[in-house]
């Protein structure tokens, strides 16, 4: 437990040094937005009756939850996050704005206890981005994907943005062939295994997939930009305009961790 204490103590800090900058959950802010516009279109794409509940695990400092809630005006939210100073930054967002604070709320919640956040409440849709990684445990994991299964309604959905082992490797492979550093696995985080994950979760959840989304933008970022950057004798700069460039690139390859994933109860 003293690990999870301090990787809730390392969010409690980023949100206070973040400020109202949208780089509180990752310093690569168009990534960030990259991952926004895939959860998006997504979640449009399942075409939801109106007034379709959607519960947001981890939602950090708010700023993506209330871009997807904006856009999509028909659905409610429910945003959950262990950090009670996440939460704090989040509510402090919405606050200015209005029209949304009748259809989304900010509440501090524990994915490995979903029962107490939703008190029996079924959702259709639950969501997470970045957030089942801060598990220090595969079994602390597909524990909270159990909790997740039973939170959502029959036929709902779980929709989340989450790193795998496979695609971190596949793009050290590469950037060590160029000459680069490997990029490590951050201490606060377990990246899943995808066939180990496709193993277990086919007993909870049908028609699972997982999409390499980012794949390209990875490619543009943390190979070509950091190649470059290294025979410029410069340090990457995620402000850098490839990095808004890449987010418009059109998706190819698996050379990325971060991937989407869509699975139905």
């Amino acid at each position: 437990m003293t690990k999870n204490k301090n990787i809730r103590k390392y969010w409690d800090s980023r949100s206070l040094e973040a400020g109202a900058s949208p780089s509180a959950t990752t310093q690569d802010v168009f990534l960030r937005e990259l991952e926004i516009l895939t959860l998006r279109k997504t979640l449009a794409d399942l075409d939801l009756p109106p007034q379709s509940n959607v519960v947001d695990i981890g939602c950090g400092d708010g700023y993506s939850t209330l871009c997807i809630a904006e856009s999509l005006e028909t659905l409610s939210f429910k945003a959950l996050d262990f950090s009670s100073n996440m939460i704090d930054v989040a509510r402090g967002r919405l606050k200015n704005k209005s029209e949304l604070k009748e259809r989304l709320s900010f509440e501090v919640g524990d994915v490995c206890n979903l029962r107490a956040s939703l008190e029996q409440e079924s959702v259709d849709i639950a969501m997470t981005d970045r957030c089942l990684i801060n598990l220090t445990s595969s079994e602390q994991q597909y524990s909270a994907f159990s909790e997740i299964h039973r939170a959502l309604k029959p036929d709902g959905h779980y929709i989340g943005i989450e790193n795998f082992k496979e695609g971190n490797d596949e793009l050290n492979l590469i950037r060590k062939s160029m000459g680069l550093q490997e990029i490590p696995v951050r201490w606060h985080n377990l990246f899943l295994k995808q066939e180990e994950f496709v193993l277990k979760i086919k007993s909870l959840f049908r028609n699972v997939e997982i999409i390499d989304f980012s794949s390209s933008y990875y490619f543009a970022t943390r190979v070509v930009y950091s190649k470059y950057c290294q025979m410029q004798g410069a340090e990457p700069d995620y402000h850098h305009e490839i990095h808004q460039l890449a987010v418009d690139l059109p998706p190819f390859g698996s050379v990325s961790p971060v991937k989407l994933i869509i699975m139905k109860k």
